[in-house]
């Protein structure tokens, strides 16, 4: 799966907190999922801050992700390019599945990292 962040994110909460989204593209992710959530990593200069998305599911057609990203280390995000990574995670009712995957829906895709998206 392609990296799927948007190219400019936003800051907010003094730089602590990262509006992270992107396209959910369900053609490319096995028929057999049907629920999932993203947990979302941004690093910067020594910043690394990480979210979960809520849960998506197939039926409902939805054609975008978003979370918010808040700092666990360092201090705050500056505005500029900062490297984003990604996992989907496959759930099942009531959150996200805990234990090894199951053999139809594979293992956890990550996401490549995207091209530094930039901060607005």
């Amino acid at each position: 799966m392609k990296a799927n962040f948007y190219p400019q994110l936003t800051l907010k909460d003094r730089r602590r907190k990262v509006d992270a989204a992107g396209p959910l593209n369900w053609e490319e992710i096995p028929a057999e999922v049907g629920r999932l959530a993203i947990v979302a990593v941004v690093t910067q200069s020594g910043v690394r801050g990480r979210g979960t998305s809520r849960e998506y599911r197939r039926q409902d057609q939805e054609r975008e992700w978003w979370c918010e990203v808040e700092v666990e280390t360092g201090d705050a995000f500056a505005p500029g390019p900062a490297p984003c990574a990604g996992t989907l995670y496959v759930t099942r009712p009531g959150g996200i599945s805990r234990g090894p995957p199951s053999a139809t829906a594979s293992s956890d895709a990550l996401v490549e990292p995207v091209d530094t998206p930039r901060w607005r």
